[in-house]
């Protein structure tokens, strides 16, 4: 590789995220003339052309925390590469002398960098506060973590992302409790989304969802509650809520 060496400094690897962060690295070694990239599979923006999360700017100065980014709800495997060429085409790739690679997601990645976007955990049902819930069958829709479904072959299809779902390390939960200000924790009742990858799931609105469906816990009675959302990782969680109904 050149004598180049890069590292990623932020964010820490294995960390939990609330909302985007500045992306920091070092590089050194023989860096005059290099090109600096960062990557994330799950980079709306990404082109063939342009799969880098920082277009705009390939220069030394997108290591200083000039590009914040990783948004996207989800597991990230962060990579920084650098390389004596900034074109992606072939002629390119091939002319390539000196080059670096850091992060990256293990076992291959000797220092990886996989960090968890926490904030963007939603519900899809139910849609909106005030809305009733059944305790002997509720339907709970919840956004699965970053690509956890691919295209399949027929169209219109959606399988599983093997790959991606042994990858993620979100962990999602829901709780139920009355809508008081200290609610009785006899009358309130945690249920575990776990393992993720046994919930069915379905695409709908560019998106993935997970659906649980069963009844609720019997020391749950009827009227006000809130329904918690906790999506939790490297020691970080975030937690939305739904004002909701419960009903026999």
């Amino acid at each position: 590789m050149s004598g180049i060496t890069l590292a990623i400094t932020q964010p820490a690897h294995g960390s939990g995220l609330d909302g985007p962060v500045a992306l920091r690295g070092t590089a050194t070694g023989n860096v005059a003339g290099l090109f600096f990239k960062w990557y994330s599979p799950l980079n709306p923006a990404a082109t063939q052309a342009h799969p880098e999360i920082n277009i705009a700017d390939h220069g030394p100065n997108c290591l200083n925390g000039t590009v914040s980014a990783l948004a996207e709800f989800g597991t990230h495997a962060l990579t920084l590469a650098a390389t004596d060429r900034d074109g992606t085409a072939l002629a390119d790739i091939r002319a390539i002398r000196r080059s670096a690679l850091a992060g990256g997601a293990p076992p291959a990645a000797p220092a990886p960098c996989v960090v968890h976007q926490l904030r963007g955990a939603a519900f899809r049902t139910p849609a909106a506060d005030g809305q009733g819930l059944s305790r002997a069958s509720a339907t709970i829709e919840v956004l699965a973590p970053g690509v956890w479904a691919r295209p399949g072959a027929a169209p219109g299809s959606w399988v599983a992302n093997a790959d991606y779902q042994a990858l993620n390390g979100v962990a999602l939960a829901l709780r139920l409790e009355p809508a008081v200000a200290a609610p009785d924790p006899a009358k309130c009742a945690d249920i575990a989304l776990a393992p993720l990858a046994g919930l069915p799931f379905f695409h709908a609105e560019d998106k993935t969802w997970l659906r649980l469906t069963r009844a609720l816990p019997a020391n749950l009675g009827n009227g006000a509650h809130r329904l918690l959302l906790r999506a939790s990782a490297g020691g970080a969680s975030v937690t939305v809520a739904r004002q909701v109904v419960l009903t026999a």
